[in-house]
């Protein structure tokens, strides 16, 4: 059955008499999404299928328990939330594509990913949620094989190398910092303050995980403009050249594994194709499995 925002209201414990207007604004993967007036204010009401809600909704509870600045819940159930409205809210608005140009807005950014990361160690020190996952658990012999299959590079040297190692390169990932990582930053999941100082809040948990400290830091980087991503960087502080080390194939490996399953090759994974087919995926993998070797030691 279709899910229906009236019915996800009253779920909810709103009574039909306080809500006014219901607005449908994404109906994708999915997913359902409306702007509704609640007693006279407008709430933004999202409902997820049961994988994704575990996810997100699990997200939403574990961010707030360990302090990590969020949008505000009015309320929420096992599949849905109802969420304060960026278009409205007096606190925060919607981010723009030019805001990720701004470098008061990498440095706000690098301030929510510090204290994320820093939750996130302390958390993960004594405990592990079940629906967190690392990016790099889609990398295993068997996947490889079969992307490789599917991307025609079966006999490419880089890749039967980087399947011989992938255990080794996960071990040593695993034993390098571990923290919660977004792993989806994109200026349309992140909300501004609309007092100064910049403040920020990246929203959206789908994609919740885990892993290195580098790891989160580098998929921010790659949707900010220059002087942001330059402002991100002094903020947020050294990065661990191991940790940058191990993160570099992996990356692409995880890129390529996920775009194999794609009817045709998304654009966005289309610089780690050339890497693996220009020797830079190999020279990534060779200082790596070297790195790692010592870290295993």
């Amino acid at each position: 059955m279709e899910p229906d925002a009236m019915n996800i209201l009253e779920e909810l414990g709103i009574e039909p008499s306080r809500v006014g207007s219901i607005e449908t604004l994404s109906e994708r993967h999915g997913y359902r999404v409306w702007r509704v007036t609640v007693g006279g204010e407008r709430r933004v009401l999202k409902w997820l299928p049961p994988d994704a809600a575990t996810r997100e909704i699990g997200g939403f509870e574990l961010l707030h328990r360990c302090g990590v600045p969020t949008l505000q819940i009015y309320a929420q159930s096992r599949n849905a939330l109802l969420l304060e409205d960026l278009a409205t809210s007096s606190t925060w608005r919607l981010a723009d594509s030019r805001d990720v140009d701004s470098p008061l807005v990498g440095a706000a950014v690098a301030d929510w990913y510090r204290t994320l990361h820093a939750a996130g160690e302390k958390l993960l020190a004594s405990f592990c949620p079940a629906f967190l996952r690392r990016e790099s658990d889609e990398l295993t012999p068997d996947t490889m094989r079969k992307a490789a299959r599917s991307l025609g590079l079966t006999d490419a040297p880089v890749w039967n190398l980087a399947v011989q190692h992938i255990v080794l390169l996960r071990a040593a990932e695993a034993k390098l910092s571990l923290t919660l990582n977004y792993q989806d930053f994109h200026w349309t999941n992140l909300a501004l303050s609309r007092v100064h100082p910049v403040a920020v809040v990246v929203f959206d948990y789908d994609n919740l995980g885990i892993g290195m400290r580098y790891s989160d830091c580098r998929n921010v980087e790659g949707s900010l403009g220059q002087t942001a991503r330059e402002a991100f960087r002094r903020r947020y502080g050294e990065y661990d050249e191991q940790e940058m080390v191990i993160d570099l194939p992996l990356a692409s490996l995880c890129a390529l594994v996920v775009a194999s399953r794609h009817k045709s090759f998304p654009k966005w994974a289309e610089e780690s194709r050339c890497r693996a087919l220009n020797g830079e995926l190999l020279r990534d993998l060779e200082r790596a499995i070297a790195i790692a070797q010592g870290l295993m030691e």
